[in-house]
């Protein structure tokens, strides 16, 4: 049996557990920080295929927050998305060496499109790798960075849990406007377009909103004051660096933006906020010049500094946590479809792009593999195939929250946790322990485009998604008033 196959049966036995609850209160509130470089070696695979060096390094951040007998690990790592097998791997190791239940741990991706192909998923975006591929496949070859990767990103939690100290909490808000635009656009024919380019007059209007809301929360030492980490949280994608170096991208430029402002004993962890329709490209501006990597790391460090003097301490402490999986229904494919995936020659089945049919291609290949290591069969007639969605959320005290949610999720669905979620801040994590691709609104899946032809999950998964954050929040609110 191997490692990745133990891991997929521990991971499955956990999923059953159909959800977690951790709770604490009164005690001191306990917290630490570290970060990890997982910079991959030069000769190692990028994301768009060789790599040619390292702009700035790459890191796995964690942070660890305790009270009481309940202890939860986020970490944040500087990859394009994390696989379910990796994140397991992690969780697993990390529980065993600390303690912390696998369920009080989140593993999320900042999506940086300059990072390492690490997993046979990312690199067959390359267009290098061909099917039938399989990452359970015996090899002479092993991949020592992948190994290092998994250690590396469990040693953040281990430092970080060895270095809890007592601190206060404070959190809030920002405003970061102009930084992230729709990029699904609805045509003067009625269609709806993803990218159309800048200045396209046919373009007549976004087909969905933004959410310009920094997310913050400031964990400062009570021996001295000083601060420990910035945890933020913003929506746009980490696709502004371009070219083949590795690059955190704008999450690196806003590390090194705070670091100057608050110093360098704090640590910037940057979550990405849902933004599946979300980019910096604005299609309707006048000025068609694109912000920088730093502009935009920049201005979010900007709009959280800002905020600083105004954040709230945490009051009537507590740290609780729950998790629970939701079985969303999976994208169905015939077996002519996986046969013509499979074909690299055959002639299109649609009237579409290069580009979107190959992402068609892919998507089928993936939906093909999940069946083999993730989903569920169906257990009686006319039921479809369907996939475990782990929700999870932390409630710090009566007015801040955090919900971790997998995929690249739309903005209206982060948008609807936060309206109806009965915490003052609540902060929504998306691409969180597995790679599940778009998570579409069912009304963006009635339009069609590039991410619903990505997306793995059927409409209403996400839909499925959000009900379960806001009853997991409610849940923690009622049980703490």
């Amino acid at each position: 049996m191997t490692a990745n196959t133990l891991t997929f049966i521990v991971s499955v036995i956990l999923m059953f557990c159909f959800s977690y609850r951790s709770i604490a209160q009164g005690a001191v509130f306990l917290a630490g920080a570290s970060a990890v470089n997982i910079t991959p070696p030069l000769a190692y695979p990028h994301y768009r295929g060789e790599s040619t060096g390292a702009h700035d390094s790459l890191y796995a951040k964690a942070l660890v927050l305790k009270q009481g007998d309940v202890t939860i690990a986020l970490v944040v790592c500087d990859l394009l998305w994390v696989e379910r097998s990796l994140s397991s791997s992690v969780r697993l190791q990390i529980s065993e060496k600390t303690g912390i239940p696998y369920s009080n741990i989140i593993i999320a991706g900042t999506h940086t499109h300059t990072g390492p192909a690490y997993h046979p998923n990312i690199r067959e975006l390359t267009g290098t790798l061909r099917p039938p591929f399989d990452e359970d496949t015996p090899s002479a070859v092993k991949d020592p960075y992948l190994e290092s990767l998994a250690d590396q990103i469990a040693k953040s939690v281990i430092i970080a849990q060895k270095s809890l100290e007592n601190v206060q909490l404070e959190s809030g808000t920002g405003l970061a406007n102009g930084v992230s635009f729709n990029r699904r656009f609805i045509m003067d024919d009625g269609k709806v377009v993803f990218n159309p380019g800048v200045g396209n007059i046919n373009a007549i209007l976004p087909a969905g909103p933004v959410d310009p809301q920094v997310g913050i929360l400031m964990l400062r030492k009570v021996s001295d004051n000083s601060p420990m980490a910035v945890l933020s949280n913003f929506g746009v994608h980490a696709d502004t660096f371009g070219g083949s170096r590795f690059s955190a991208d704008y999450p690196g430029f806003l590390a090194q933006a705070l670091s100057s402002a608050i110093g360098r004993g704090g640590i910037s962890i940057f979550a990405t906020g849902p933004c599946g329709d979300l980019n910096h490209v604005d299609v309707q501006g006048k000025d068609k010049k694109r912000l920088s990597t730093k502009d935009i790391g920049d201005r979010l460090s900007d709009a959280i500094v800002k905020e600083i003097p105004s954040l709230k301490k945490v009051g009537n402490s507590f740290l609780s946590m729950r998790s629970q999986f939701v079985y969303a229904p999976l994208q169905e494919y015939t077996q002519a479809e996986l046969t013509w995936a499979n074909d690299e020659s055959a002639k299109p089945l649609h009237k579409e792009s290069a580009f979107l049919e190959r992402r068609r291609r892919l998507k089928i290949r993936s939906l093909e593999r999940l069946r083999r290591t993730e989903a569920i069969a169906p257990t009686v007639e006319r039921e479809g195939w369907k996939l475990p969605l782990e929700v999870q959320v932390i409630g710090i005290g009566k007015d801040l929250a955090i919900v971790g949610l997998p995929g690249e999720v739309f903005v209206d669905l982060g948008l609807a946790i936060k309206k109806s979620s009965p915490f003052k801040t609540t902060l929504v994590i998306e691409l969180t322990n597995s790679h599940i691709a778009y998570v579409p609104t069912r009304k963006a899946f009635s339009q069609g485009s590039y991410e619903t032809i990505n997306s793995r999950v059927a409409p209403g998964g996400g839909e499925m998604m959000v009900e379960a954050a806001i009853n997991l929040l409610n849940e923690i609110k009622g049980e703490n008033q």
